[in-house]
């Protein structure tokens, strides 16, 4: 197996994959034109596949819905026409489409709502690729075998009749010597039918190989802990083989080469660093967390339009120092370290500091695993009253969700699940800002951070909603963090979803 030393120049990739863990669902929530939508998009595990598409929106002026899939290397001009979406029966506010996804890569689903109020499009970036394999059911394959002997004794039937009675002139009788070497003939059919059948079996098994092969495997995240002076030093690099797929360059999402989440085996201790790169790696000082293992989650963008989520695992040593001074972290680093999580209910309340809380604000906090839902959240002050907030790296804020044996993992923004990036590479393609070798031209200042992403304009309130579906049943960790006076804070609650 080889080793990739570094995460920003490792060779280009057709295969991309979308930043999460066990959560491939995409949801967007922000404005289309004059109208708020929320747009969800369910992927196929197999590519090409067809991705189900379902547009919200609280107006109840919507006429038409169009669905255009639109692949980054292609571009608006070379992609198909769109599809009319069509009104889910009994929800008047819903529309409903598929559309297909063709390639392994990038795409971006163009949603077009018309109304009243003129139209509106919003691009909704997507990540297509093989994630998984259509399984054959139990009862389905027992019915399969029953037929398949039915065949091949109907095969070996056939033989039989075609070197014995086919021969015989019509209105007489098989002799004895025909009759034994008709049923010597099929006798000997039978082993030639189970080569066949061994030889297809083995191509069918080659075939699936290659397919499981093409799936896409982010690369595993390879740490490294060692003291450095007073400090602990945590070094970041990626383990690609022939198992795995390899990254292409990177590109900064909200300002930062790699956001690093680290959360301990008990939940209670939760980080969110920027690791630096340097000298092939990334590198990053450790917080002075509460020692133990924690499960690492590194998200990273590349110029392909993929946003991958590598994973690992750090053994945190004690901590050195309270605070680890000259540390080159960066300053919209945040952790919390051994603090219990408030579990979701209405009334559910989190101190985050000296008067300063963050509060459930969604109602019961009854989930349901595939079903659309909104995560909402207070950051209230010492009186009690809603706050204001600052944008942290462009946004009103930033949740974290995963599942207590760490199979989910999300970072999630008050637009959804998508990365803005993304969103603005679609937007260079469609202006044809490329190379002459077609590659996309990369700007730093058209990637930078603004307080406004796509008609999802940064409120002063704090109150805070996170579209989300969760993807299955169990204990989920959520950590809230927002910006106040200059300081990051970051709440943790506990959700069940049945």
């Amino acid at each position: 197996m080889k080793r990739v030393g570094r995460l920003a120049a490792v060779a280009a990739a057709a295969l991309v994959a979308s930043a999460h863990v066990g959560s491939p669902n995409v949801v967007f929530e922000g404005a289309a034109g004059p109208y708020d939508v929320r747009v969800v998009v369910r992927p196929p595990l197999v590519v090409p596949g067809t991705a189900d598409v379902v547009v919200r929106s609280s107006s109840a002026e919507l006429r038409r819905v169009v669905v255009r899939p639109v692949f980054l290397c292609v571009g608006v001009a070379g992609a198909p026409e769109g599809d009319v979406a069509q009104r889910v029966p009994g929800d008047s506010s819903a529309f409903a489409a598929q559309v297909w996804l063709m390639r392994a890569g990038a795409y971006s689903v163009y949603v077009t709502v018309e109304g009243a109020r003129g139209s509106g499009t919003v691009v909704v970036p997507v990540m297509s690729v093989a994630t998984g394999r259509l399984g054959l059911s139990t009862p389905l394959g027992g019915i399969l075998v029953v037929l398949g002997v039915a065949l091949v004794a109907g095969l070996v039937t056939i033989v039989r009749a075609a070197v014995g009675e086919s021969l015989v002139p019509a209105g007489e009788s098989m002799s004895r010597p025909a009759r034994r070497r008709a049923n010597v003939i099929a006798a000997v059919s039978l082993p030639v039918i189970a080569m066949l059948l061994f030889g297809g079996a083995t191509w069918w098994k080659s075939v699936d190989a290659d397919y499981q092969r093409s799936m896409f495997r982010a690369p595993p995240l390879v740490t490294t802990v060692s003291a450095v002076g007073p400090r602990t030093m945590l070094r970041l690099t990626a383990d690609s083989g022939d198992l795995y797929t390899p990254l292409a360059p990177l590109i900064p999402d909200h300002g930062k080469l790699m956001h690093l989440f680290l959360v301990s085996e008990d939940a209670r201790s939760f980080a969110h660093l920027h690791p630096l790169r340097e000298d092939g790696a990334f590198r990053v000082v450790l917080p002075p967390v509460a020692a133990g293992r924690y499960r690492a989650f590194a998200d990273v963008t590349t110029e392909l339009g993929s946003a991958v989520t590598l994973e690992g695992s750090v053994v945190a040593p004690q901590p050195r120092i309270a605070v680890a001074d000259g540390s080159p972290n960066d300053p919209d680093d945040a952790w919390i370290t051994s603090r219990a999580a408030a579990t979701i209910a209405p009334g559910a309340v989190d101190s985050v500091a000296p008067g300063l809380a963050i509060a459930w604000s969604g109602g019961a906090g009854l989930f349901t695993p595939g079903h659309d839902t909104e995560l909402r959240f207070e950051v209230r002050d010492a009186r009690g009253v809603v706050a204001d907030l600052e944008p942290y790296m462009g946004m009103p804020g930033h949740a974290v969700i995963t599942r207590d044996d760490g199979s989910v993992f999300i970072h999630l923004h008050p637009m959804g699940t998508i990365s803005p990036t993304v969103q603005r590479l679609f937007a260079l393609r469609d202006k044809g800002d490329t190379t002459v070798n077609g590659r996309l031209r990369i700007d730093d200042s058209a990637l930078a951070n603004t307080p406004a992403m796509n008609g999802h304009a940064m409120p002063a309130s704090g109150a805070l909603s996170f579209p989300y579906e969760f993807p299955k049943p169990g204990r989920y960790h959520i950590w809230v963090q927002v910006k106040r006076n200059g300081r990051i804070v970051t709440g943790a609650f506990d959700a069940e979803v049945r």
